[in-house]
């Protein structure tokens, strides 16, 4: 057959073949009209327009009609596509173009602060700053400037006074750690409207203005350590950090006389704090020169078999026979700097620190420099209300306390006459019951020989000066777990 010129049934095929996928022609037979040649041309003109099977079937699917149709759907999209793509466009130009300001603002400026403003952490900044500041306002005007809201009011909020650091508050009451200190404050708080803080004293942004129930207050009631051991005094309670559990920090004392950060709970500031406050505290009673004063000074005393009990669970590693935590051992070190407490199991370490500050309370009352003392086991807050004085106007400092306190005391169904119940704080849950065998050497890691009974005799020797029965006591302990005392309380 002559090239170009096809057969009736090739150029059937080729009609055919988009729509009804008939076999291809040979790649060599070009599907077009045949054209008459010129005779007197032996040049071959006509060559086939699809070079490859691959683009004569997508030319053949091109023309079917449901890609045609998807096809006009496609551009379809594009097109709007395009279209919505230069309407974007051209309002960020327009509020680009609003947003600069006389002088002339870049772009890049605006698109910051649009970054910056649409932030999350800015969008709640409103919602946690406000309140914080409401909550210094309120501090501030109600504990440091009462004053101003009462003039601003020309007299209708008439609020209690501001108490300095040189004014004088009614109570203060020590007894060593875990006698029961805090819950008597929350006491005296919930039960009679006092303004009693718990190891704070500080009236610029706490309300304890009637006063304090703290055992490390005790510490103007301590022997001055002599120079060469109040060095070593002050770095093992000062340094190393913070101290937790132990019921200290000089922000609870007073404003920071440096510029201390409220936000850190210890650096280099608090630290220099730290020493300053340590300084003027102790021994002050002893020398007449404390800078916060009380009218009335009480001891509070709990059976010591119960207060060491009590210091064992909480700072007793693991359990009786384990290490004693270390702040505990810093702090008892530097209290008592006479006695080595890094060779004492964890039992003798507490015994020999309630034994020493015992003693300590006790000759601060022989001194007068203690008021009283009292029993927290068989005492209410109303009784602990009449020997701070609050029960007498000419003993009070802050008169309408008197009426409060007597309002409280009077009622027949109130819970201010009945017996302080030990919740608050509480961390013996009945994994430790000490017996007397528990006090003798050789006990618990003890390394002092059985036969010694020191502390035995020295502790009942205490029982006895406080007038708690020695023989109610058992004579050999029982110790839990933590799992199962939980689940016996």
């Amino acid at each position: 057959m002559r090239l170009g010129v096809l057969s009736p049934a090739l150029q059937l095929t080729c009609n055919l073949q988009p729509w009804l996928a008939l076999p291809l022609p040979p790649p060599h037979v070009a599907c077009r009209r045949p054209e008459k040649q010129n005779p007197a041309s032996k040049v071959r003109k006509h060559r086939p327009t699809y070079k490859n099977i691959n683009s004569i079937i997508n030319s053949a699917a091109a023309r079917s009609p449901v890609n045609q149709r998807m096809g006009e759907v496609r551009r379809r999209k594009k097109k709007e596509s395009r279209i919505n793509a230069k309407e974007m466009n051209k309002t960020k130009t327009q509020s680009g173009e609003s947003s600069r300001v006389e002088g002339g603002t870049s772009t890049e400026e605006g698109t910051l602060w649009g970054t910056f403003t649409g932030h999350p952490l800015i969008r709640i900044a409103p919602f946690v700053l406000v309140p914080y500041a409401f909550y210094l306002l309120f501090y501030k005007l109600t504990l440091q400037r009462p004053d101003l809201l009462s003039s601003a009011t020309l007299g209708f909020l008439d609020l209690r006074p501001a108490v300095g650091i040189d004014d004088e508050r009614q109570l203060l009451v020590v007894g060593t750690i875990s006698s029961g200190t805090a819950q008597v404050a929350s006491d005296l708080r919930e039960k009679l409207g006092l303004e009693i803080g718990h190891e704070v004293s500080c009236t610029y942004w706490n309300f304890v203005r009637d006063g304090t129930i703290s055992w490390f207050h005790g510490i103007r009631f301590l022997e001055r350590p002599a120079k060469e051991d109040m060095s070593k005094s002050l770095e093992l309670i000062c340094g190393g950090g913070f101290k937790k559990n132990m019921g200290f920090h000089p922000a609870g004392y007073r404003v920071p006389m440096g510029k201390c950060s409220y936000h850190k709970k210890w650096d280099g500031c608090w630290k220099r704090e730290c020493y300053a406050t340590l300084l003027k505290e102790w021994g002050c009673a002893k020398e007449g020169n404390c800078e916060i004063n009380f009218r009335r000074i009480l001891h509070q005393i709990r059976n010591p078999l119960r207060t060491i009990e009590s210091l064992v669970v909480k700072f007793c590693q693991g359990d009786v026979d384990g290490a004693v935590s270390p702040p505990f051992i810093a702090f008892a070190s530097a209290l008592f700097p006479q006695h080595d407490f890094s060779g004492d199991s964890c039992i003798e370490a507490a015994t020999t620190f309630v034994l020493g500050y015992s003693k300590a309370m006790e000759m601060a009352k022989k001194r007068g420099e203690i008021f009283a003392s009292y029993k927290v086991e068989k005492s209410t807050p109303c009784d602990i209300a009449e020997l701070a004085g609050l029960a007498d106007g000419n003993s009070t400092v802050y008169g309408p306390n008197v009426e409060k306190v007597a309002s409280k005391c009077s009622e027949v169904l109130g819970s201010a006459t009945d017996l302080i119940e030990h919740k608050e704080g509480k961390v013996n849950k009945g994994q430790v019951q000490l017996g007397w065998k528990d006090l003798r050497g050789g006990m618990h890691g003890s390394s002092k020989t059985s036969s010694n009974t020191e502390l035995e005799k020295k502790v009942k020797a205490l029982f006895k000066k406080l007038e708690y029965d020695a023989k109610a006591e058992v004579e050999e302990g029982s110790f839990l777990n933590s799992d199962t005392a939980l689940e016996l309380g």
